[in-house]
């Protein structure tokens, strides 16, 4: 299947379709429809042809084409999108869209980068160091941490397979071609962490075997300078409590936060307290970056845990974002000295009852 066939059977408008989703109107690229979500009947729900995105300015659902598939069919991600390659388009043109965005979007992102952890194993080494930071067996594996190869014969072995399946590389952050036009990805020396929102894996964290340049443990997996690669956004990740499936700017209520410099410390956060809001930053975090988290997390207090390296390198522009935008009066400064450390002033504010004990 060639990639406009993929691009007619998981557009916006096609999804649209098949769901039997009531079109009110449509002006240039935009499509209003009654939300399947919160049955508005007055058109509610827009419909962005030229990113395949949708969002209802009543219930506030938002998301893209695959997703949205998925959510209606009761579908993973993955499951939504072989559905719909499998199936013919119910579009009477060929589907391309308006403007042309290298990146793929967060739905797309998730399929290809959950497809990739799939064929990658974490080795005995990397297992070790995750339960020597106080992860269990079930954390481990449920996280979805796998080792990153390095082996540039088993790299082009592996794009292959995943082209062969149907998964398009290009616009996935980390992927490119090499000079010999074949589809690699790039490798660090360290373990994929996978960075999520709303169970959805929108960009993956390198946690480094060994420092990086400013003596940083963890970068992101991109390929912006490499031929047909993608740069990764700098996104941050939040985990919210099991079965908290609502909108967070939806929620009313003031909560405390807790924030962690980097994904496998909020990981580790929130793999104890499931019941919390643990939101993980990358080392770097800019003010626009700060604001966009701001307006999604109707915040009390936070609780910032640092790791190590960040606070000792790269943390003072992160924490004045964080001063200016989300209040300095709102924000505990913590500091976790070695991987997965939980800082008492957590454990007494966040109770509950046996805490996996850290061996790091």
């Amino acid at each position: 299947m060639n990639q406009q066939e993929i691009l007619n059977r998981t557009s916006i408008i096609n999804v649209k379709n098949k769901l039997n989703l009531n079109e009110v109107c449509s002006f240039g690229d935009t499509i209003y429809v009654n939300c399947p979500f919160c049955y508005s009947e007055n058109g509610d729900m827009k419909l962005n042809v030229s990113n395949n995105s949708y969002v209802c300015k009543k219930c506030e659902a938002k998301g893209y084409s695959i997703g949205l598939y998925a959510r209606l069919k009761l579908k993973s991600n993955k499951e939504a999108f072989k559905e719909l390659i499998s199936l013919e388009p119910e579009i009477n043109f060929e589907y391309t869209p308006t403007t042309y965005n290298n990146r793929k979007n967060e739905d797309e992102l998730d399929i290809v980068y959950r497809e990739l952890l799939r064929n990658l194993k974490l080795e005995d080494r990397h297992y070790k160091k995750l339960i020597s930071y106080g992860f269990t067996n079930a954390d481990i594996k449920n996280i979805g941490f796998k080792t990153i190869p390095l082996n540039e014969s088993k790299k082009i072995e592996i794009c292959k397979k995943l082209i062969k399946n149907g998964y398009e590389l290009q616009g996935t952050p980390g992927f490119y071609q090499n000079a010999n036009f074949k589809w690699t990805f790039k490798s660090h020396s360290g373990i994929f962490v996978p960075v999520i929102n709303n169970n959805t894996i929108i960009g993956l964290r390198i946690h480094l075997d060994k420092k990086y340049n400013a003596n940083t443990t963890d970068i992101w997996f991109s390929s912006k300078n490499e031929y047909n690669g993608s740069k990764a956004k700098n996104e941050f990740m939040i985990l919210r409590p099991e079965g908290f499936n609502i909108q967070l700017v939806s929620n009313n209520n003031k909560q405390d936060v807790i924030i962690a410099t980097e994904m496998i410390l909020a990981h580790k956060l929130h793999s104890i307290y499931k019941n919390e809001i643990v939101i993980g930053i990358p080392n770097i975090i800019s003010k626009s970056e700060t604001i966009r988290l701001a307006s999604l997390v109707n915040i009390d207090n936070v609780y910032l845990v640092m790791d190590f390296h960040t606070m000792s390198n790269s943390a003072v522009s992160a924490i004045e974002n964080l001063y200016d935008y989300l209040g300095k009066d709102k924000i505990i400064n913590l500091l976790s000295f070695n991987q997965g450390e939980i800082p008492e002033v957590i454990k007494d504010r966040f109770n509950i009852g046996e805490i996996k004990q850290n061996i790091a």
